[in-house]
């Protein structure tokens, strides 16, 4: 009977220390249970991510290449001085003001000069200008192309200078000579494209040269529709986007 009086006690004390053990743990327990309830309502109130769109390729509006006239002049001027540096210095051969740009335009022969433009919701953003050389047949001719850096990648400066070559030839230009830098490499693309010789001074510049074959029915013809062309989709306005303009694709 003494053995089993001293063995209560300590069972008792056991039951004890457990509840106290017990009671011990479960604020843990409340502490863990909040911390779950808190993170699963920080998940229903955090907003959703945004899921990466795909990147589209750069689109602009397909300008309209066609002849640029006197009462353009304002235009032409405002397009050459919306050129960086850079790209005054490819056209120009050096950095030139805008008053330089002022008198370069005021100077144009608009009767004899041949201007075309890439003309886009009213405004020139590449522009090539074709001047006779001399009054005797066969003439010849010196050309020029700009292109805004906005429009540079599409083609532009190929088209500008194809219509060119073929304005020259029904002129019965014999020959075009195209002046540019050394560091002009989409020049060089251009001559190449176009059959033209390249030559190499000693000043860092070079000169592209197009020799010209007579006129014929279809060199004529294919200017006058390219006029007419664009004279009728300058008069229905706006253009959608189309061809390489809309998909991104490059060229020189």
């Amino acid at each position: 009977m003494a053995t089993a009086r001293k063995s209560a006690p300590k069972s008792k004390a056991r039951t004890k220390t457990a509840a106290r053990k017990t009671a011990a743990k479960k604020p843990t327990a409340r502490k863990t249970a909040a911390k779950t309830a808190s993170k699963t309502a920080s998940k229903k109130t955090a907003a959703p991510k945004a899921e990466a769109k795909p990147s589209k390729p750069r689109a602009i509006a397909q300008p309209v290449i066609r002849r640029i006239w006197p009462l353009e002049a304002d235009a032409l001027r405002r397009h050459l001085c919306r050129l960086d540096r850079e790209d005054r210095t490819l056209r120009f051969g050096r950095p030139v003001t805008n008053r330089f740009i002022q008198t370069y335009v005021d100077r144009i022969d608009w009767f004899r000069d041949i201007v075309i433009g890439a003309v886009v919701d009213g405004e020139v953003t590449a522009s090539g200008i074709l001047t006779p050389i001399g009054w005797r047949l066969p003439l010849e001719g010196s050309a020029a192309v700009a292109v805004e850096s906005n429009m540079q990648g599409y083609g532009l400066g190929s088209e500008l200078t194809k219509r060119m070559l073929t304005i020259g030839r029904n002129r019965f230009m014999s020959r075009i000579y195209m002046l540019c830098l050394v560091k002009n490499e989409r020049m060089y693309r251009i001559a190449e494209k176009f059959g033209g010789e390249v030559d190499r001074f000693r000043d860092e510049t070079v000169e592209a040269q197009f020799d010209l074959s007579r006129p014929t029915v279809s060199t004529v013809t294919t200017e006058a529709v390219s006029e007419g062309l664009a004279l009728g989709r300058t008069v229905v306005g706006k253009v959608p986007v189309i061809g390489a303009l809309a998909n991104g694709t490059h060229a020189a």
